[in-house]
């Protein structure tokens, strides 16, 4: 049965320079419409929605930070988190869409943050697994870490003061 299993083509090389692109292009183009939206008022989105561009905001870091997360573990060929670091880069990227969309149409924007979070919840609900894994080999990296610290404390506990030459 693990023979059967093959990568998943979303988190491929050339994949994720299409999504970038895609993503790229599409806050690109609902930014333009904001702005022509918003050309003819004194106000700013970051006025009148500023609870949204908080969350624009961290989208866009979340997305920058796993997308470099994720290159750094394709690079070293990881077997760890790289669907999950994929899959936070494509969840942000959507939810900063997403966010662009509800300032333009707050209707719309409702309706696909609800299809957003069904998304999110199943994908989640998935990487448990893969999840837990990453918690294990951290706990245990940690331990490991805090274990050497602690003998190599207690080994210059243990050596005479010698005098210095």
């Amino acid at each position: 049965m693990a023979a059967n299993l093959r990568p998943n083509l979303a988190f491929q090389k050339e994949s994720i320079i299409m999504q970038h692109g895609v993503l790229t292009l599409l806050v690109e183009t609902l930014n333009s419409l904001i702005q022509v939206r918003y050309q003819t008022t004194k106000a700013s989105p970051f006025d009148s929605h500023d609870v949204i561009m908080s969350v624009l905001l961290v989208a866009i870091f979340t997305y920058a930070t796993a997308s470099v997360a994720e290159v750094m573990l394709l690079a070293r060929e990881s077997p760890y988190c790289t669907t999950l670091a994929g899959s936070l880069r494509l969840f942000a990227g959507a939810l900063a869409a997403i966010s662009l969309l509800s300032i333009l149409d707050p209707i719309l924007g409702f309706i696909t943050s609800a299809v957003w979070a069904c998304l999110f919840m199943a994908v989640a609900y998935e990487s448990r697994k893969e999840l837990g894994n990453i918690l294990g080999l951290v706990t245990r990296k940690l331990i490991d870490m805090f274990t050497r610290l602690a003998a190599s404390v207690r080994s210059r506990e243990e050596q005479p003061n010698q005098p210095r030459v």
